[in-house]
């Protein structure tokens, strides 16, 4: 995609579904919502002003490996200024034990067929007050970036990003993801529905999916939680 378009909102319930109303290639962001998403049903995406909430409407696309592609996309930007953000599977980026942004993929399909995408991106960018257990990028680094200029370096890390996915797939950023995700050895708790587990990372398959030890490939981690970096 060699371009997009830009919509700015004062306030929405969600820009994912102010995303599904617009035309393919377009970003919309919002300096509030009143109802963001998590990725699980019932979570809630905290949304005051200060952080970055914005949703990229795409047209059919192949979908697997969306959430990594949106989480490299952050990291790059995190580390752009100088914050050494990490990629916890599938879907969060954290700053040592602190969440500082999360991805949301939503697909539409026709049969088999990815027919339309929006990815949602929430980080926490100047946000002032959060919820135990995250942070903040400008309390972290010498000289924060505004919201849009944050916005507008992660709009580019992510037009790069689809141009590799569209031309390859996710093989094409996968070593990357690799190299800012937990290391093999980790050891982390993680839910099946309601089901806790504890196993060791073994690495990511060559879909992006997350290898254990002892379970093989999952595929629907509710949560994850590092035991052990």
């Amino acid at each position: 995609m060699s371009g997009y378009s830009l919509r700015e909102l004062a306030e929405c319930e969600s820009t994912q579904d102010v995303a599904w109303d617009c035309e393919p290639g377009t970003f919309v962001v919002a300096d509030r919502q009143t109802g963001g998403r998590g990725r699980s049903a019932g979570r809630h995406w905290f949304s005051p002003e200060g952080g970055l909430y914005m949703s990229w409407r795409l047209g059919p696309v192949e979908p697997a490996g969306f959430s990594l592609l949106g989480g490299l996309a952050v990291v790059r930007a995190v580390r752009h200024w100088g914050v050494p953000g990490w990629l916890k599977w599938p879907n969060d980026c954290w700053v040592g034990r602190a969440k500082i942004a999360g991805v949301l993929p939503d697909c539409r399909w026709r049969g088999s067929q990815c027919v339309g995408l929006v990815l949602g991106i929430g980080v926490n960018v100047c946000v002032e007050a959060l919820p135990e257990g995250a942070v903040s990028l400008h309390r972290l680094c010498a000289t924060s970036p505004t919201v849009a200029e944050f916005g507008e370096w992660l709009r580019g890390q992510l037009c790069e990003l689809l141009a590799v996915h569209e031309k390859v797939g996710v093989s094409g950023y996968l070593p990357e993801v690799r190299s800012h995700s937990l290391p093999p050895g980790s050891k982390i708790a993680y839910w099946i529905g309601t089901e806790r587990f504890e196993d060791e990372v073994v690495d990511l398959d060559d879909q992006g999916f997350l290898v254990v030890r002892s379970a093989g490939r999952l595929t629907a981690v509710d949560r994850l939680i590092p035991l052990k970096f």
